[in-house]
């Protein structure tokens, strides 16, 4: 193919009647978008639901960390050592 011939191809394509869809299949696809919902409130829900789990998660596992790390510490497990405690309270 030389440069002639893709350059007449190219006219013609660009010349050519554009494909039309029939009016008939048009209005049908467009009545079945516009009952055909279900598909979009079920996609809707399965994003929520997992949105809601993974928040859900996130809080347990949050919980978790937060319960074995004050499990783990020490610091009010034993009171202060204070003078007042230790010698009775005497001035």
């Amino acid at each position: 193919m030389n440069d002639s011939d893709l350059n007449g191809m190219l006219r013609r394509a660009a010349s050519a009647a554009p494909a039309t869809v029939p009016s008939s299949l048009e209005e049908a696809i467009m009545a079945r978008v516009k009952v055909d919902d279900g598909r979009a409130k079920r996609w809707r829900s399965f994003v929520q639901w997992l949105l809601v789990l993974a928040l859900i998660s996130g809080v347990i596992t949050a919980c978790m960390i937060c319960w074995s790390m004050a499990s783990r510490d020490t610091t009010h497990s034993v009171p202060p050592t204070m003078e007042l405690f230790r010698e009775g309270g005497q001035p």
